[in-house]
């Protein structure tokens, strides 16, 4: 469905696919669990639903081994934030993770926001 540009229907299948992972699927199938949130998230995005983009991104910080298994699911997070205009959230999250991957920028908030 996403290859055909239906989101919305994309996203109804991996809601359904969600619902039916049993309650210990982070520990099960943490992958297929990581990808199903992942690909929910872009669907939702493009769709507009910022608050399902929201809540899925929580789920899999809250969930994931590895800060870099949120890169994915935490870029569309602030794609989500910067098209509902949160700038600043968006650019505070962006600065953040940048600082995890050692990536450092000069300039306070302000500026940078001032930039986009």
């Amino acid at each position: 469905a996403m290859e055909m540009s239906d989101f919305k229907l994309a996203s109804s299948y991996f809601d359904n696919g969600i619902s039916f992972l049993q309650i210990n699927h982070w520990t099960e199938h943490y992958n297929l669990s990581l990808e199903m949130f992942e690909l929910a998230a872009k669907c939702a995005l493009t769709n507009g639903d910022h608050t399902r983009v929201k809540l899925l991104y929580q789920e899999v910080v809250r969930e994931a081994h590895l800060f870099e298994d949120t890169l994915e699911i935490t870029y569309t997070n602030i794609r989500a934030l910067y098209s509902a205009s949160c700038l600043e959230e968006a650019l505070t999250k962006l600065l953040y993770v940048l600082n995890k991957l050692g990536v450092t920028l000069s300039g306070d908030l302000n500026t940078l926001l001032s930039e986009t």
